[in-house]
């Protein structure tokens, strides 16, 4: 029986449901409407509440409309409701003044500043923490200097008891400047973490005290040190969500670069992600298991990875295989 539309094939379906008291599926098939139509008009029906979508058995459509209207009522009280608060604030509340919170104080430092004011009173907030220092640093050409100077600071707070956490840019550990103090840091108590994205430079003391560039696309804007509030315990929970999803510094390979990788390593290195092995893989890109071994080979070293999925799994989470 040929229907000119969705609207006319559901009209009629719905009608012979109420008057033969059959399914919607029976009626379907009795009345030779298409697959993709059934699947369209029983949506259809559904959404206007005329058909149960549990027994697919049609719902009477004056119920129906009742039971809209009714939601329609309730939804319009609540909607009036709203209006009235939100006027109501409106009104009398939003032009009270603000009180800003009483503890939190904050300090701008210019780029001229940033080598000389600013380091001494990182020094200061170094030598006064008590418990925690929190650092997060995005992609910087580490000189040794630099890091020597860090990991003084870093020891002699170790010293008393605080716990100190340096969370890095992945991409970072490419450098061998860095990669040589790492051993340094975790003999000395210090514990790393690399991450494929780092926000923002900071530093976070006792989550009382932050110390954060004030633009994170342009480190010549200077920093902001940030006494107390509430900004401070949002910048450490920040802190903490990037480092729960960091990973180990031995996770990380030597080298961060893919562009070096051959059209051939980076298709083994795809079918490595999903576990296949050497055959299938031989198989795929037409060359021998001899030949796929050892490129397996290459690019674990390459990855610093001890076994095949691992190299795979090192891949992906540097981005290599996007």
């Amino acid at each position: 029986m040929p229907y000119e539309d969705d609207d006319q094939v559901s009209r009629a379906i719905y009608a012979r449901m109420l008057e033969r008291a059959e399914s919607f599926t029976d009626v379907a098939v009795a009345m030779g409407v298409t697959t993709a139509q059934i699947a369209r008009v029983q949506e259809h029906l559904i959404r206007l509440r005329l058909l149960d979508p549990d027994a697919k058995v049609p719902v009477d459509a004056a119920a129906t409309l009742r039971l809209s209207l009714e939601e329609s009522h309730r939804l319009l009280d609540r909607l009036v409701e709203q209006h009235v608060t939100a006027a109501a604030v409106a009104r009398s509340y939003l032009s009270l003044p603000v009180r800003a919170e009483r503890d939190m104080d904050v300090e701008f430092f210019t780029l001229d500043e940033m080598a000389t004011r600013l380091a001494r009173r990182i020094t200061e907030l170094s030598e006064q923490a008590g418990h925690e220092i929190l650092s997060m640093h995005p992609v910087t050409d580490w000189t040794p200097a630099a890091l020597a100077e860090g990991l003084e600071r870093s020891e002699r707070a170790l010293a008393r008891g605080v716990r100190v956490r340096a969370l890095h840019a992945q991409s970072s550990f490419s450098q061998p400047v860095l990669r040589g103090f790492v051993d340094r840091w975790t003999r000395q108590g210090r514990e790393v973490r690399a991450a494929p994205v780092v926000p923002t430079r900071m530093l976070v003391y006792d989550r009382h005290t932050a110390v954060v560039q004030a633009d994170p696309a342009d480190l010549g804007a200077g920093a902001l040190v940030i006494r107390g509030g509430g900004v401070v315990r949002s910048l450490a929970a920040l802190y903490d969500n990037c480092w729960m999803t960091a990973s180990e510094p031995k996770d990380v390979p030597g080298s961060s670069d893919a562009g070096a990788l051959t059209e051939q390593q980076r298709a083994v290195l795809r079918m490595l992600a999903v576990g296949a092995k050497d055959s299938a893989i031989a198989r795929t890109l037409g060359v021998s298991t001899r030949t796929v071994t050892r490129v397996v080979g290459e690019v674990s070293v390459l990855l610093g990875a001890t076994s095949r999925f691992q190299a795979g799994v090192r891949a992906t989470r540097l981005g290599w295989l996007d």
